[in-house]
């Protein structure tokens, strides 16, 4: 399956000019990587000319090609790319610009649990780590 065949998702969250510049592409790529780095504990991010390159080769429309500057024109002007973007900003060690991503698991859910990082109340992993700590404590 194509990338640009998972585009056709976001058709109605897409402005005209956004259409064009292509955000649609955009956002799928973007979705992608953040539900990679899910559940990680990297800071989610990838280098600005990586993901215009990864966009690039995924693009339907290969007449109108995805640059740096559209991708800091989608970031400043789609409110669905700011979902997905924390920042755009140089890296200080190595000079390059990175997209940082927003991470799916930052949440008030995630705040919510039992100080300890631990999973929120009332949540099926809660349930299954009372079940755990039962069974650990049943074999002593």
């Amino acid at each position: 399956m194509r990338l640009f065949e998972f585009s056709s998702d976001y058709d109605d969250i897409i402005e005209d000019e956004a259409d064009e510049r292509g955000d649609a592409d955009l956002l799928t790529t973007l979705s992608y990587l953040q539900a990679q780095a899910a559940g990680k504990h990297l800071v989610p991010r990838i280098r600005v000319d990586s993901l215009v390159n990864m966009i690039n080769m995924h693009q339907h429309d290969e007449a109108v090609p995805f640059t740096a500057k559209s991708l800091e024109d989608a970031f400043k002007t789609n409110d669905h790319v700011k979902n997905f973007i924390a920042n755009i900003k140089d890296d200080e060690k190595t000079g390059s610009k990175y997209v940082y991503l927003k991470r799916i698991d930052d949440g008030p859910e995630d705040s919510a649990g039992d100080g300890l990082g631990g999973p929120s109340a009332g949540g099926p992993e809660k349930i299954v780590a009372k079940m755990a700590d039962k069974a650990i404590a049943n074999r002593s």
